[in-house]
């Protein structure tokens, strides 16, 4: 499917993202790839969608120096893949040459909140109340847990689910590279922006 994206050039420029924005705006998009200045593709409902807009080298270059500077991010020959996260709590995640064959590399995952409890997850039939009773069992009685799946698989909407349950008694200590988790519990959220290995973790003291 293509999706046509009509933007103001000279608006455009002002804004954060450029051309970018409208799909950034749009609240049915959960992500955006350039594969190329002229293959630009969105995400709606986990389902790709080549869009007709086209920009040039300089454009997608000067889109992504917008955001690294938010962050504070280097990109250059010497760190050619860079993760940042965008003021929206979108993440970026960008490759150059020569990570990539020809064209700059651009992901950018907007943070779309999707709160649900266990008992919800159970009547969107994504659970079953066997599941969700083990899981609650397990936190009672303080298992680890590991969570992980493929992009879009509904990772962080679990976790969500699973921190909501924590016994109130507990506190929750959360390490994230973006804030998505919203425990409903006296807690304490930290940023692991700095390591490179963590997207997750949630402990329980």
């Amino acid at each position: 499917m293509t999706v046509a994206a009509f933007t103001d050039r000279d608006q455009s420029d002002s804004s954060p993202l450029g051309a970018l924005q409208p799909f950034i705006e749009d609240p049915t998009i959960e992500e955006i790839w350039i594969n190329s200045p002229a293959r630009i593709f969105i995400a709606r409902n986990g389902k790709s969608e080549l869009t007709n807009l086209i920009l040039t080298k300089e454009e997608v270059a000067n889109i992504i120096e917008r955001c690294l500077m938010w962050g504070g991010r280097r990109l250059d020959l010497s760190h050619p893949f860079v993760d940042a996260r965008l003021p929206d709590g979108s993440r970026l995640h960008v490759a150059i040459p020569e990570v990539t064959a020809e064209h700059w590399a651009v992901n950018i995952r907007k943070h779309i909140a999707r709160e649900k409890s266990l008992l919800q997850l159970c009547e969107m039939q994504v659970l079953t109340i066997e599941m969700a009773d083990s899981l609650r069992a397990a936190l009672n009685s303080g298992k680890n847990i590991l969570i992980s799946g493929s992009t879009q698989a509904g990772k962080t909407t679990l976790l969500n689910a699973l921190a909501n349950e924590i016994p109130g008694s507990e506190r929750v200590i959360t390490i994230e590279e973006v804030f998505e988790l919203k425990p409903d519990r006296k807690s304490t959220r930290l940023n692991s922006s700095h390591s490179q290995q963590i997207s997750y973790a949630v402990f329980c003291l």
